[in-house]
């Protein structure tokens, strides 16, 4: 980058944590991201917490990662290189950027842009855990394939993915019309990964989030796959989808879930909430 910008290498959260005290200190105007949405997330996450009540800088995502649902979600395409020679020149020769707003999602006392537990928690766990190479969008879609042949069939792997769970839901005070789940995810985007936009609702209301929950068995959830794929509601009696500011669930057991692919410890309580507005550079 020579003298048009700085660039560092963070090995670990605590020099990320360093390079976000001195980011704040010499009051950056743009801070670029190099990976996927887990990158992101963890970077986000500790920025917000040294930054406090003052504005984060601008945020402009190079994508990167092996999870890049925010940077599709944005419409950010192109290689990192590419993507950061643009910033450089728009940013020396004064060019407008394009730019948008977007809401961040607390997650207890992380940040991120999608939640999930049950069957989105067991699917990231396969997908993470399947040894042969790299992590890729094409291995993501073939476990898909493979589930969704499985659920067809009423078939062992489905059910072990679908797995249900019982849980205490309220949003914005008002409690769920069931307690038992198979599925439950929240988001401030929309694209789930593999062109799939049932968070529809994610983006319509600044300071809101869309929570979904799904109570029905695998087979029915394949005839809700078409809906989700066009980002268009359900519309199906099983599915407890609101809009909201504030969520809280609880559990009698210890139970996993993801915030952009990551995977937190077990917990009995969750609550979810909108963090800062952040201002997005799109080109």
């Amino acid at each position: 980058m020579g003298d048009k910008g700085s660039c560092h290498t963070t090995k670990d959260l605590s020099d990320v944590e360093k390079l976000a005290a001195e980011f704040k200190s010499r009051n950056i105007e743009i801070l670029g991201i190099s990976g996927g949405d887990g990158t992101i997330h963890k970077t986000l996450t500790t920025f917000i917490k040294v930054y406090g009540n003052d504005a984060l800088p601008k945020i402009a995502l190079l994508r990167g990662g092996t999870m890049n649902n925010l940077s599709n979600c944005l419409n950010v395409r192109g290689a990192p290189e590419k993507i950061l020679s643009n910033l450089i020149l728009r940013y020396h020769e004064d060019i407008p950027f394009e730019e948008t707003e977007m809401d961040i999602l607390k997650i207890n006392n992380d940040y991120g842009f999608l939640f999930g537990m049950g069957l989105v928690s067991r699917f990231i766990d396969d997908y993470n855990q399947h040894k042969e190479g790299d992590p890729t969008p094409w291995r993501a879609f073939s476990l898909l394939t493979l589930a969704m042949f499985s659920a067809a069939m009423n078939g062992n792997r489905a059910l072990e993915l679908c797995k249900r769970f019982d849980a205490r839901i309220t949003v914005d005070g008002k409690p769920a019309p069931f307690k038992n789940f198979m599925m439950i995810f929240a988001g401030t985007m929309d694209n789930f990964g593999l062109h799939f936009r049932p968070l529809y609702r994610a983006r319509e209301t600044p300071g809101k989030f869309q929570f979904v929950g799904i109570s029905t068995t695998p087979r029915n959830l394949l005839f809700t796959f078409p809906q989700a794929f066009m980002g268009r509601p359900s519309g199906s009696e099983d599915y407890f989808d609101v809009a909201g500011s504030h969520a809280v669930l609880e559990f009698d057991q210890p139970h996993r879930y993801t915030i952009d692919g990551d995977m937190p410890e077990e917990t009995t309580r969750v609550e979810l909430s909108c963090g800062p507005r952040l201002k997005m550079v799109l080109a």
